[in-house]
């Protein structure tokens, strides 16, 4: 063994005097660090899950290395002692990091306790004692417990805390199975409950874990359910990028066009596209005319005083229509045979497009 400063330095911190509290490995040193008014939790205890609240402060004492002082290993020095001022200052210390870890109502009933030891005995006797009511909630909570809405992970952390808050109100109990077989059924009993809440989507899954030989442990259960869990999430993550792929080369695609429709022979009044909605035409039963009611026909009613005058003359016709309109039907008659009795070249001749010297001179040739 190569003995080394380092090493040197090691075994004297470690092998200290009993009265030298300035070493760090001593009960009664203190750490710059430590200082009044930490909490060693990050929750205050409440009357509720002191279990996990005993677990939080044990673990923080033990850092800190100052676990006798609660545990009654570390006794009060006699007075005249060289350590006596050192340990009722580290005492006050402890009992310093207790209050504060516990919520105002049940810190004001132990600020009067002397000693640190004093304030954990007080608080095991108040809360360590295993509580059939509590126990009834955990178990009645863990027989109705489900996944929901929750994540595998967080599904699992909320059960496991129930076990664990189970196991640690039963920790006075004794067990006489030395062989580890209460362990396992203890194991194989937690995997059932974790497979009983898991929701409906993992139905094929719990299957081929149930039917394993033999049955996997409660991690190795907790890691395939999450492995599953992570599939799920990327095969539904492909399958909305194909949707939103699919739907963006749908908006880019034009909208068709309406579908406009032309009337011959009719007036830009009576054009007309398919999107505009069909409309009932209003005909009036006096006059026959459309675009008013008996009730408003003026034919019918008389015009009003001031229509005339805004009125606008109506377009003059020509002199054919003129006289069309005022000599009736004789005159469209005598006008049609005046019109008639006119020859035109092609009617006068066969061949159209040919004067009557042209037409004779072709005559001639065919002869």
């Amino acid at each position: 063994m190569i003995i080394t400063p380092v090493l040197v330095q090691l075994l004297s911190r470690l092998i200290f005097h009993e009265d030298d509290y300035t070493n760090p490995c001593h009960p009664l040193y203190v750490h710059p660090s430590d200082v009044l008014g930490t909490s060693l939790v990050s929750s205050p205890f409440d009357g509720s899950c002191y279990g996990s609240w005993k677990r939080n402060v044990l673990v923080a004492l033990s850092i800190r290395n100052k676990l006798d002082f609660i545990n009654g290993t570390s006794q009060r020095p006699p007075e005249g002692s060289p350590l006596a001022r050192q340990w009722q200052r580290c005492n006050d210390l402890v009992v310093s990091w207790l209050t504060n870890s516990m919520s105002k109502e049940i810190s004001r009933s132990v600020e009067y306790s002397e000693f640190a030891k004093d304030i954990w005995t007080e608080l095991e006797e108040r809360y360590g004692k295993a509580d059939g009511a509590r126990i009834f909630e955990l178990k009645k909570e863990l027989a109705h417990i489900s996944q929901g809405s929750m994540d595998i992970a967080s599904y699992f952390n909320k059960i496991k805390q129930l076990w664990d808050e189970i196991a640690s109100l039963s920790t006075g109990r004794v067990r006489m199975c030395t062989c580890g077989g209460k362990a396992a059924e203890d194991e194989e009993q937690k995997v059932y409950q974790f497979l009983m809440g898991l929701n409906d989507t993992y139905v094929q899954t719990r299957s081929n874990i149930i039917m394993m030989k033999p049955l996997p442990s409660i991690g190795n259960v907790y890691l395939i359910l999450l492995s599953d869990e992570k599939q799920r999430q990327v095969s539904a993550g492909t399958q909305f990028a194909s949707n939103s792929a699919s739907f963006n080369a749908g908006v880019s695609r034009p909208p068709p066009s309406p579908k406009i429709m032309f009337e011959p022979q009719r007036s830009s009044a009576t054009f007309k596209g398919s999107f505009e909605p069909h409309r009932s035409v209003i005909v009036c039963k006096y006059c026959k005319k459309s675009g008013h009611s008996i009730d408003k026909c003026y034919k019918l009613h008389g015009f009003p005083p001031n229509l005339k005058s805004n009125r606008s003359p109506p377009p003059r016709r020509s002199v054919a229509h003129a006289e069309v309109d005022t000599s009736g039907a004789s005159a469209m008659s005598a006008s049609s045979e005046g019109v008639s009795a006119m020859p035109t070249p092609e009617q006068s001749y066969p061949v159209p497009g040919l004067t009557k010297d042209q037409y004779s001179q072709l005559m001639f040739l065919l002869q």
